[in-house]
């Protein structure tokens, strides 16, 4: 997951939307709610009349990804002034926007020094389909649309607790796993890893920390003696800046030579102890996400993506509904889903000539992943829903005054979160020093 120029470019006219949407509501006087987020001219609606029901889930989605924009928000004011103030930089900023920006000077002055910065952020989340499905049940889906036939191929999920002739996901913290592992797998044998890894790499070359040193072509931050060069000074003692050559301590930052001690950071080989990975790895062990199973598990206990013998609950399709009438309740039930979402992330950090840069960011990489992968969960979800028109619910049936006044107070929300999930994008590029904003 990168920040590249399409994102940016579809960030920059999203905020002006948002923006524009704020105005126009605020003018209209559209802010009344219940303490919960929600419009109060939203309680009360007739849920067996479909229009009144699709608008009702329409607000419902509106206030729960709002809720969820502004928690990953606040993620990114926490992590970013943590990185500062490991920095020495300011941490007592009040906003995302502040922090992040504040964040994103550091890193660009350490780019303009010539140092090199890539942050790659993996990621694969889930909706909550237990959330949608209850969504669903609220929908008055029309009686010729049969979900099975009419959704989107491969989108069609089942909690199962028998056979199942798809693939299989069990989703639980750290579930004994024989499959393939997206998340954190912890095992006894080496696993092949493309993410981080914690332990022991089997890899020639590493970007991370290894408590051994490195013997060949380290540069980075040594906590023990340097052999080569300090800050660009021949040297052959401790430093406390930039190591260049071999390290015989901590050595943190990049090297071309194996690790013969307990490492952590990213690793494209043999990893043992535990790999973070969003790649499908074969785990037998431990998995922390998501373990994955090939099609015909005969004892399938979580989610079936195809037919199972003994549903647990009615199947719920998680792509698009081709039912006249039902997509915009479906869309929204969607939305509620993904302000829901789990999500198991990986992140390869690579900084080259800034060691403090470098440690104040890995420090932090857990967070830092994890806002990543909710802000991109959150993002199209948000857009969607914002860009919902309310004509579309209007061919169902008269949604009536009081539902005419819910669409807006709830359009109005979906502009809050817009703005909200923007400053979380603008923060995900500060960490490489590519936001826009400023103090």
């Amino acid at each position: 997951m990168k920040t590249n120029s399409p994102l940016k470019f579809k960030r920059a006219l999203t905020a002006v939307a948002a923006t524009g949407l704020l105005t126009l509501l605020t003018a209209a006087g559209c802010g009344a709610t219940d303490g919960t987020g929600k419009p109060v001219s939203c309680n009360g609606l007739d849920v067996n009349v479909r229009a009144q029901a699709t608008v009702k889930a329409y607000g419902d989605a509106a206030v729960a990804l709002n809720n969820a924009a502004g928690d990953v928000e606040s993620k990114w004011l926490a992590v970013c002034n943590a990185i500062n103030g490991e920095l020495g930089e300011d941490d007592t900023q009040k906003s995302a926007a502040k922090a992040c920006a504040v964040l994103d000077k550091r890193v660009k002055k350490a780019l303009a020094a010539g140092v090199t910065v890539t942050l790659n952020v993996e990621a694969d989340c889930h909706a909550d389909v237990q959330v949608q499905a209850d969504c669903e049940g609220q929908c008055k889906v029309e009686a010729a649309c049969d979900v099975e036939a009419k959704c989107e191929p491969g989108k069609l999920v089942v909690e199962c607790n028998g056979a199942c002739d798809a693939e299989c996901d069990v989703k639980a913290p750290k579930v004994a796993c024989a499959g393939s592992c997206e998340g954190t797998c912890t095992a006894d044998a080496a696993v092949k890893c493309q993410g981080q890894c914690t332990g022991g790499c089997s890899d020639l070359k590493w970007t991370g920390s290894c408590d051994a040193g490195c013997s060949a072509n380290f540069s980075g931050k040594c906590d023990g003696m340097c052999k080569g060069k300090c800050d660009g000074t021949e040297s052959s003692a401790a430093c406390s800046g930039k190591c260049e050559g071999s390290c015989d301590g901590t050595a943190t930052g990049s090297c071309d030579a194996k690790c013969t001690g307990g490492f952590t950071g990213s690793c494209s080989a043999d990893c043992t102890g535990s790999c973070a990975a969003t790649a499908t790895a074969n785990c037998t062990g431990k998995c922390d996400g998501t373990c994955k199973y090939a099609p015909g598990k005969a004892d399938c206990k979580g989610e079936c993506h195809g037919k199972c013998e003994a549903e647990v609950s009615p199947p719920t399709c998680t792509g698009k509904l081709d039912c006249q009438g039902s997509a915009d309740c479906h869309a929204s039930c969607q939305g509620q889903a993904s302000a829901k979402a789990s999500c198991s992330s990986s992140a390869t950090l690579v900084v080259a000539g800034d060691a403090d840069l470098y440690a104040a960011i890995n420090a932090h990489i857990g967070e830092v992943k994890e806002a990543f992968a909710l802000t991109f969960a959150l993002r199209d979800p948000i857009i969607d829903l914002a860009g919902r028109s309310i004509d579309t619910i209007k061919a169902l049936g008269d949604v009536g005054v009081q539902g005419a006044d819910c669409f807006l107070g709830s359009a109005k929300v979906a502009g809050e979160a817009s703005v909200s999930i923007n400053v979380s994008v603008e923060a995900s590029a500060s960490v490489q020093g590519k936001g826009s904003a400023s103090t």
